[in-house]
């Protein structure tokens, strides 16, 4: 076969893989649509296959569609590898669409290689599934078994008629898909939430290291590096197949794109000895040299928390994951302009920013805009602490009331100097004033809600309730049931 044929070749059963894949990933994203549209038809499903309800389970013993689901996966993992990742994950579909929609603009997405930055999917696997059984522990709180509830018990164990119940509204949906898909995709790489935010993959990962599935040496290999081109999950594959015989980085996805495009077929996916100790040797004996120093690794990593803490439940709103995602990235953001100041060239995927010690034009819109991000996110970090400091106050208030001037206090700038109002802390102000006996001055904050919710009944009670004591027909004795 001469040279022309074998690339042609070997482009051909490349897209032949990438159209299969993306036929499944789509047939995925189907079923999701299908789940919902059932939904929305009978008022009642099947309770949704999201992983994070594997945290019910673990922490409350309920049973759920999610944490069987997560453990059939962590069995498929150690039979096959990652293969749930690149060929059933809707995420994964979300970031080969973006890098497919962000190539077509030129854009090619640079991975980026950090030791420490991949630690904090760990550390969020630990918060969502270790801490809590540990808080409990510590509590001295009895675990109450294995239970299967309905909806009527207040969480339904396998039917529900709650099908959205730990999912963001439609606008913090699509604020995550396009930070986690697009965002995410160009800042950090192709693979870039699976491997820096992703909890499940830390998990999936930990389970690889001790799988025999991978790609495995089969032929005779020349180091020609097709094999690591077509990786997109930035995997040295034809230096770990040379040195080990497979590939050992518990990060690949076994999209199998490198054994397609090996010129002389010698790798295949298959099964031989444990990656175990040698699964390491991507951090402690890398094939080429860490672009970040450990004093910028140690930085991005406690950047990474800190923007983590300031934005998860921003508003009332920002998910978990959308937390985790925007840290990771603000902390690459971060060591990029540190090295503005302190390295004599720096360039951000195409765009050189600084080259020879002279700043250009681009370095002045990066400085500009990496300082708008963080003043928004400074004015964030301050509305979340009152944000804190108001919700626990509303919480104490409940068996003691003097608590509630100090959440009035806390929420009222979080309403009037919030970038956004969430209705949240209108509800908790409204609680808080009626708790008082203060009716009339709730009664804006219920008119502004009910903007929002016109046909919400008990809002609808509290504003005539509120309404009749401005005019001085209530009786301050009065309680709304």
């Amino acid at each position: 076969m001469t040279n022309k044929k074998q690339s042609k070749h070997i482009l051909d059963r490349k897209k032949k893989l990438s159209r299969r894949r993306a036929l499944v990933l789509l047939a995925v994203n189907g079923l999701f649509i299908a789940h919902f549209v059932q939904w929305k038809m009978y008022g009642k499903t099947v309770s949704p296959a999201e992983l994070n309800e594997a945290m019910f389970t673990i922490e409350q013993g309920v049973i759920t569609v999610g944490a069987i689901l997560l453990v059939s996966i962590l069995i498929s993992v150690f039979f096959f590898g990652r293969f749930f990742c690149s060929w059933g994950c809707h995420i994964m579909a979300l970031q080969d669409l973006s890098s497919w929609v962000l190539q077509k603009c030129h854009i090619k997405p640079i991975s980026i290689r950090s030791r420490v930055l991949p630690l904090v999917a760990v550390v969020a696997f630990v918060y969502m599934f270790i801490w809590p059984t540990l808080l409990r522990m510590y509590n001295g709180v009895e675990w109450g078994g294995f239970k299967i509830l309905t909806d009527k018990e207040g969480l339904g164990s396998f039917t529900t008629e709650q099908f959205t119940r730990n999912l963001p509204g439609i606008w913090m949906t699509s604020v995550t898909f396009i930070v986690v898909g697009f965002f995410a995709v160009w800042f950090l790489g192709s693979r870039g939430f699976c491997r820096f935010v992703c909890p499940y993959g830390a998990l999936f990962a930990g389970i690889d290291r001790v799988s025999p599935a991978g790609i495995q040496l089969t032929g005779d290999c020349d180091g020609c590096g097709q094999c690591t081109a077509a990786c997109t999950s930035n995997i040295q594959v034809h230096y770990e197949i040379q040195t080990h015989g497979r590939v050992v980085t518990p990060t690949c996805m076994k999209d199998l794109d490198c054994v397609m495009s090996c010129p002389k077929d010698a790798i295949k996916f298959g099964y031989g000895k444990l990656p175990l100790k040698r699964s390491f040797d991507n951090v402690v004996k890398p094939s080429r040299r860490w672009p970040w120093s450990w004093w910028e690794e140690v930085v991005a990593g406690l950047t990474a928390i800190v923007v983590f803490f300031i934005t998860r439940s921003l508003y009332g709103e920002v998910p978990f994951l959308l937390a985790l995602t925007f840290g990771v990235i603000y902390a690459w953001a971060f060591i990029k302009t540190i090295q503005l100041y302190t390295k004599k060239n720096v360039k951000f995927n195409r765009s050189q920013l600084k080259l020879n010690q002279s700043y250009l034009f681009t370095s002045m819109v990066w400085v500009t805009c990496f300082s708008v991000i963080t003043t928004i996110l400074m004015h964030s970090a301050w509305i979340r602490w009152h944000e804190h400091h108001g919700q626990t106050a509303y919480r104490l208030s409940h068996t003691d009331e003097n608590y509630s001037n100090k959440a009035l206090y806390h929420l009222k700038i979080v309403i009037d100097e919030g970038i956004w109002r969430p209705p949240y802390a209108d509800m908790m102000v409204v609680d808080s004033y009626f708790r008082l006996s203060k009716y009339e001055l709730a009664l804006p904050h219920i008119i502004h809600l009910l903007d929002r919710w016109p046909n919400n009944h008990e809002l609808q009670q509290k504003h005539q309730f509120a309404s009749e004591s401005l005019r001085g027909y209530g009786n301050s004795n009065q309680t709304i049931e």
